[in-house]
C-alpha cells in the first residue's frame, strides 16, 4: 500500500505517464508526457500524434492495475 501523497502505481511507455492515485474507494489516472527544455524536466498533458500509441500502452497497464485491485 503507497504511503499517504504516493501515487499507487505509475506506468511509464517512452516519455508518456499514467499515473495511479487511489483516493479512499477509487482511483484516479493522470496522464502526462515529460519533455526536456534545456537541462530541466518538465510535463505536460499535451500529447502529440506521436504519443498517443504510447499513452494507450500506459492506460491500459494503469487499467489493468486498477482491476487486479478489487
Amino acid at each position: 500500500m503507497p504511503k499517504d501523497n504516493q501515487p499507487a502505481a505509475k506506468f511509464r511507455v517512452g516519455y508518456v505517464s499514467a499515473t495511479v492515485w487511489k483516493n479512499e474507494n477509487f482511483f484516479n489516472v493522470v496522464l502526462s508526457k515529460s519533455y526536456k527544455v534545456e537541462d530541466e524536466w518538465k510535463d505536460t498533458d499535451q500529447l502529440g500524434h506521436g504519443d498517443l500509441m504510447n499513452a494507450v500502452l500506459a492506460l491500459k497497464r494503469a487499467e489493468q492495475f486498477i482491476s487486479e485491485q478489487a
